[in-house]
């Protein structure tokens, strides 16, 4: 009884101490919010007070043994030698007692998991942006010697200005036996390499980075199942699901990419986190989902022509659809005195219409209004970093008013959102 008392009093001493605002790490890291916790310890908001500014600690707990507390602190150090912007700096490492932690740069906004469950699947052009910033930090740290060993959504925050940042260094590579593997390791996420306990290498950071752009594109992880057996099992069997299989109007060569990043074989993956981002890019830069053309007249041609956003839907198809039939009963409708579209006026070079002012509508109303107006085309591409309600037009080029010359084209930004092809209810 006496003994169980001793327990509990220790226990609840410990409890305390890592209360909010009361452990302080070597006199200097005041730990004030728990952000996360994870079989590999926690990860804390703390406030150095040496320094004066906000920093994360991540934090083993006393159950880590000697041996793996070692070698945390090592990957720590090795972490802290990776500079680059895309990268979440590492400031310093140390131990407490029986605790060893490791202090960080504190980076507002959100994680990819976090803006995967608000927006679904992304633009093919926005995951490759993510993709290019997540292999540069990658390429960083591999020529430092540090393989990552862990990447998932969870591990790249997005900060306010849009720009993604690795975190989670250190840890992962830190476990080199199965039983520590699977202490640290998320199941959905595993390299095959690691699962069997082969070499890890720059390759099997190529794999997580494919499993990255995989979910950012289709909503959803590659792998699912019960358990992390069934996981790790479909994992070691072959390649994941088609992508098109998971999300309509995918470009073949983006999956023909993905597919090769994610082989069971490292020595078939792509070299390099930034060997595989290129491929990645040049598969989605003329796939047509960052930028859209629609062509007035005739309809069987335009619709040979079509650019647009890959589209989720059969009905989104349709309502696209509907969209280039209006606009021809719109040019249809004209006097028979008025040039043919897509044809030059009978004075060369002479304005027909005026640019009408589409900013603040929604992207689709705003295609329909520009067509109207006698644009040969629309493109749109998102507007980085704009304010406003999602899928409505930022600005506009031309600007309203702008004289409008035969087969000329116009381009809308808009602020991201979900679905902005489609039309509004």
């Amino acid at each position: 009884m006496a003994r169980y008392l001793r327990t509990s009093e220790r226990m609840a001493s410990q409890a305390a101490a890592r209360a909010p605002g009361r452990r302080v790490l070597l006199d200097r890291y005041r730990l004030l919010e728990r952000i996360d916790e994870g079989g590999a310890g926690e990860v804390w908001r703390a406030r150095d007070e040496k320094l004066d500014r906000d920093v994360a600690v991540k934090l083993l707990g006393p159950s880590a043994d000697e041996a793996f507390r070692a070698r945390f602190a090592d990957e720590a150090r090795r972490a802290a030698a990776v500079v680059h912007p895309n990268v979440v700096t590492v400031f310093d490492e140390g131990r407490d007692g029986r605790d060893a932690f490791m202090v960080m740069e504190l980076v507002a906004g959100k994680t990819l998991r976090d803006l995967i469950a608000e927006r679904g699947p992304l633009p093919a052009h926005e995951v490759s942006r993510l993709v290019t910033q997540v292999a540069a930090a990658l390429d960083a740290a591999h020529a430092a010697g540090v393989i990552h060993c862990d990447l998932k959504p969870a591990n790249v925050v997005l900060d306010p200005s849009g720009i993604a940042k690795l975190t989670d260094f250190g840890i992962a590579r830190a476990a080199r036996d199965p039983a520590e593997q699977e202490l640290l390791g998320t199941a959905r996420y595993i390299a095959p390499e690691r699962v069997e306990g082969g070499a890890v290498t720059a390759r099997t950071d190529v794999y997580g980075l494919g499993l990255l752009a995989y979910e950012l594109l289709a909503g959803q992880p590659a792998f699912d199942g019960g358990s992390d057996a069934e996981l790790v099992r479909k994992r070691l069997l072959g390649p994941p699901p088609s992508l098109r299989h998971r999300r309509l109007g995918v470009d073949g060569r983006a999956d023909t990419v993905i597919s090769r990043a994610l082989a069971v074989a490292p020595e078939r993956r792509y070299a390099s986190a930034g060997a595989f981002a290129r491929a990645f890019a040049e598969a989605t830069d003329s796939g047509g989902d960052h930028t859209s053309v629609l062509a007035a007249a005739p309809v069987p041609r335009a619709l040979r022509r079509l650019n647009l956003p890959r589209l989720d839907s059969a009905v989104a198809l349709l309502a696209l659809l509907a969209i280039l039939l209006a606009t021809v009963l719109f040019f249809a409708s004209f006097p028979k005195g008025l040039p043919a579209v897509g044809q030059p006026a009978a004075s060369a070079g002479a304005p027909a219409h005026t640019t009408p002012n589409v900013v603040g509508q929604r992207l689709s109303s705003g295609v329909d209004a520009l067509l109207a107006a006698g644009y040969k085309g629309v493109r749109w591409d998102v507007a980085q970093g704009a304010g406003g309600a999602a899928c409505t037009v930022a600005r506009q080029d031309p600007a309203a008013g702008t004289a409008i010359t035969a087969n000329q084209t116009a381009t809308l930004y808009y602020v991201a959102g979900k679905d902005c092809s489609k039309k509004g209810d």
